[in-house]
C-alpha cells in the first residue's frame, strides 16, 4: 500500500529542513573554527609582537549571531534544546503530542515577531547604508541579513515540523508524531 501523498510531500519537506540546517550549522560551525583560530593569532600578535590585526573582536561577534541563528533549527531537529521532561515523561502519549504541538505554536510565535523587526532592522541598515562603527567599516546587512536568514530557516523548520505533528496525528500516526 502506497503511503498517503501528504506523509510523502512531508517527507520531502522534512528532508529539504534537515538538509538546510546540516548545511547552516556546519556552515556556522566552521565559522567558529576559524574565527577561534583568528582570535589565537590576534592573541599571540599582541602579545609577542604588540601588533593587532584589528576587527576579531568584531568579526567574531558576527559569527557568534550567524551561528547560533542558522543551529537552531538544527538543535529543534535534534530535540537538543533545553527542555524540563520530569512531567513530559510520565504523561500518556496524547498529553505529550499536545505539549509538543504548543512548543512549536510558541517557538512560532516568539519567532514571528523576532523576524519582523530583525528585517526592519536589516531594511534601515539597507536603507540607511549603515556601517560599523569600526576600522573594518563592515555593512551591517551583510551580518544582521545572514544572521535574518538563520532565523527564517528556524521558523520555516518549526512550521514543517508543527504540520507533520498535526498531520501524523490526523493520520493517527501518534509515534510518528513524537518521532518529529
Amino acid at each position: 500500500m502506497a503511503a498517503p501523498q501528504f506523509i510523502v510531500n512531508m517527507n520531502t519537506a522534512l528532508a529539504f529542513t534537515e538538509m538546510l540546517n546540516r548545511v547552516g550549522v556546519w556552515v556556522g560551525g566552521t565559522l567558529l573554527l576559524g574565527v577561534s583560530i583568528m582570535i589565537g593569532i590576534e592573541v599571540i600578535l599582541r602579545k609577542v609582537f604588540s601588533i593587532s590585526m584589528g576587527g576579531a573582536d568584531e568579526i567574531s561577534s558576527y559569527v557568534l549571531a550567524i551561528s547560533c541563528s542558522w543551529a537552531f533549527g538544527f538543535g529543534l531537529l535534534r530535540k537538543a534544546h533545553i527542555r524540563i521532561d520530569i512531567l513530559y515523561s510520565r504523561l500518556p502519549a496524547t498529553a505529550r503530542s499536545i505539549l509538543d504541538i504548543l512548543s512549536l505554536i510558541t517557538f512560532i510565535a516568539y519567532l514571528m515577531p523576532l523576524i519582523y523587526f530583525a528585517f526592519v532592522v536589516v531594511n534601515t541598515s539597507v536603507l540607511r547604508e549603515s556601517t560599523a562603527n569600526t576600522p573594518l567599516q563592515t555593512p551591517l546587512w551583510i551580518p544582521q541579513g545572514i544572521w535574518l536568514a538563520g532565523l527564517v530557516v528556524f521558523l520555516l523548520t518549526c512550521v514543517v515540523l508543527l504540520t507533520g505533528t498535526i498531520q501524523r496525528l490526523a493520520a493517527g500516526d501518534i509515534g510518528g508524531a513524537r518521532q518529529l
